[in-house]
């Protein structure tokens, strides 16, 4: 991470140049069928996925400074060791309908750091193991299609971290802080976003093999949207030998082909090409849609933390009321446009706390993001847009707690690429800026980071 004092005239030129290259793409329109009017078959996806990472570090030095008539002799006998290790994984399950859509979510994670330093007459060490786990799911029910629906929803999370600390001589200090919070919802709203990556899955292998003179050129939209429906269904299918499942999946491939008569040339090159590209799908989430939606949310937060020398417990109940709008759009093959805005709410209803807090009842946030996604083939996404977030917050005024508002601007940019059809490797960059009527607090960070991912199914 690179801290540095903001450019402002800078930032202004790039946002200009990002903006002005969002809006040209905008207007280009190459696809040759209307997304509107394809319906999506009932489907299911499961998906877990496990990662790891590990970074570590360790230096010694030793030097003397001889004394001078002015300074006395210094000595630097000084190491320092660091360790940490990160462990995540995460299942997901998604069940689509077209009068109801179910989404579960589960995760857990586990993270170990390790700091130890030494010089002259001083020592430090420092131990933290940490472990979260969380559950989450939602319910959506459609009263008409594709327009009003209702929804419930439910989360889940507990977080664990102790630490001990040997400072000099000093004995040493434990700490143990444990997080639990768990909420329950109801939300209304109008519209519906649909998951459309099985549909460019499909109709990207009938281009590669269309421009191939592999089958007839003159397809219409039925064609296209039953080739992709069929795709959709595919993948429901669960196989345990990895083998056995790519010669049925093509297999079946080249069956729906040949019964809607598009096959006008077999070839090598045609098997070839059809494995290529079923090998490696869209996995990336493209959408399409907008919703607009209102929901409730109680929320029950408890905090306990401890330590050899205090000890606070903490008990809270909110009320989070928020008003939220998604806009997705498929430009065409290779392009796509997400809006997302929320604004919320959120009140206090009870506190219990071993410290006086005097805190506000209510406290108001806002969201708003825009991007692009650019996906030059099946493999490789790169996304780039801006965000806003603006959020009241509490700061300490003498005895008396108040509320100021933050607002922060940040630009990303992140590429995934598939390896393959398991292994993903990433890259993201962020630049963020933030500022407050507060004490004239700004700020600005340069974040950038590099990942590998696994999914086993």
């Amino acid at each position: 991470m690179i801290l540095f004092k903001p450019n402002y005239k800078t930032m202004k030129q790039l946002f200009f140049i990002i903006i002005s290259l969002l809006g040209a793409v905008g207007h280009a329109q190459d696809k040759n069928f209307d997304l509107s009017k394809y319906k999506f078959p009932d489907y299911k996806r499961h998906e877990l996925e496990f990662s790891f990472n590990s970074n570590g570090s360790n230096y010694k030095r030793y030097y003397e400074i001889p004394a001078t008539s002015s300074y006395n002799a210094s000595l630097y006998d000084d190491s320092e060791s660091y360790f940490n290790s990160h462990l995540q994984g995460y299942y997901y399950f998604t069940n689509y309908k077209r009068n109801r859509i179910d989404w579960i979510n589960t995760s857990i994670k586990g993270d170990y750091q390790f700091t130890k330093s030494e010089n002259v007459g001083s020592y430090y060490k420092n131990s933290q193991p940490h472990f979260e786990t969380s559950f989450s799911a939602k319910r959506r029910n459609y009263i008409t299609e594709d327009k009003f629906f209702w929804e419930g929803s439910t989360h889940l999370g507990v977080s664990l971290n102790k630490r001990k600390i040997t400072y000099d001589d000093r004995p040493m200090e434990t700490s143990t802080s444990n997080y639990f919070s768990f909420n329950a919802g109801i939300g209304i709203g109008t519209g519906r976003i649909e998951h459309v990556n099985d549909l460019w899955q499909g109709y990207y292998i009938l281009e590669k093999l269309k421009n191939q003179n592999s089958i007839k050129q003159d397809l219409n939209d039925d064609e296209i949207f039953e080739f992709s429906r069929f795709i959709s269904k595919l993948h429901n299918k669960r196989f345990f030998d990895y083998r056995l499942q790519k010669i049925a999946e093509l297999q079946a491939l080249d069956s729906v082909l040949r019964k809607q008569n598009l096959i006008i040339n077999d070839d090598i090159t045609y098997f070839i090409t059809l494995n290529d590209y079923w090998s490696f799908p869209i996995y990336f989430d493209r959408k399409t849609g907008k919703e607009v939606g209102f929901n409730v949310t109680p929320q029950y937060y408890h905090d306990y933390d401890k330590s050899d020398s205090y000890k606070n417990t903490s008990n809270a109940v909110f009320l989070e009321s928020k008003f939220y709008f998604d806009h997705s759009k498929q430009i065409n093959l290779n392009w796509e446009r997400n809006f997302h805005f929320d604004l919320i709410n959120t009140t206090l209803l009870s506190e219990e706390s071993d410290e006086n807090t005097n805190t506000k009842k209510n406290q108001v946030a806002t969201n708003a993001s825009f991007d692009y996604g650019y996906f030059p083939n099946t493999r490789t996404r790169v996304q780039f847009g801006c965000k806003y977030q603006g959020n009241e917050f509490r700061y300490l005024s003498s005895t008396v707690t108040k509320n100021s508002w933050m607002n922060t601007v940040i630009l990303d940019l992140d590429i995934a690429y598939f390896i393959s059809p398991q292994v993903q490797a990433g890259a993201s960059f962020s630049d963020r800026h933030w500022f407050s009527p507060l004490n004239s607090t700004h700020g600005h960070e340069i974040f950038y980071n590099l990942s590998f991912r696994y999914a086993i199914f």
